[in-house]
């Protein structure tokens, strides 16, 4: 009986020895196993293969080359001259046309001047002449002379009337010392006579003395005449 027990045990211990240590360690694994996947699958996520990372890289500076191209062929295209609105369009030229011109003038019998070269005398009717921009002179001896300015219509014609002012022979005196005169404010003088022509009409008379003005008044001219001037009582008028 003692003999079985010891044969059984002995058997049981073999049996043990063979099937228990793969089954423990077969279990071992299988927790490992199970514990490490989800570090395996979190590892794998991060640590891609250099030949990913690289493949990635490439795409990255592809898109990167595709996005410069485009901004190169942007601002080539900003080398083209933009229009601009502001730029002055040249005026295309208008073919110029004959238009009729008429001048009378008071008095008659005037010379008249276009762009500095004689047309006749007044009165002048239905006389030809180019459209365009023109200046007008006006000119008779014994009168103040007319320079007009002008622009004529292609699609109208010109009639102008002028009155001519006379010019009347003027002398100019006075007894008075340091004094300077000055006419309509342009022309100026010292001497105690002058001659001059004064166009008919008001001209305005201003007197200095050492820089001040000491006398203003108006002379008028509307006939051949010698004006007296005297500091305190002003201008006596002598036919």
């Amino acid at each position: 009986m003692i003999k079985l027990y010891r044969l059984f045990l002995f058997f049981a211990l073999i049996n043990f020895y063979l099937f228990g240590q793969d089954f423990f360690s077969s279990k071992e694994q299988g927790e490992i196993t199970t514990d490490n996947k989800p570090q395996l699958i979190e590892n794998n996520n991060i640590n891609k293969p250099d030949s990913l990372k690289a493949s990635y890289k490439q795409k990255s500076s592809n898109k990167d080359i595709v996005s410069d191209d485009k901004k190169i062929q942007n601002n080539d295209s900003l080398d083209v001259e933009p229009i601009n609105k502001d730029r002055p369009i040249k005026n295309k030229k208008i073919a110029k046309t004959k238009v009729q011109l008429t001048i009378n003038t008071i008095p008659e019998k005037v010379d008249v001047f276009l762009d500095g070269s004689i047309i006749g005398k007044t009165p002048i009717l239905g006389q030809k002449i180019l459209s365009g921009d023109h200046i007008f002179e006006i000119r008779k001896d014994g009168f103040a002379p007319i320079s007009y300015e002008l622009n004529v219509n292609p699609s109208k014609s010109i009639n102008l009337d002028f009155f001519m002012n006379p010019v009347y022979n003027v002398k100019f005196k006075t007894d008075e010392v340091g004094l300077i005169f000055e006419l309509n404010d342009d022309h100026r003088w010292t001497e105690d006579a002058i001659r001059m022509q004064l166009e008919a009409g008001d001209h305005q008379l201003r007197v200095y003395k050492l820089g001040e003005i000491v006398d203003e008044q108006i002379i008028v001219a509307d006939q051949p005449l010698t004006f007296q001037y005297y500091l305190k009582r002003g201008v006596v008028i002598k036919p």
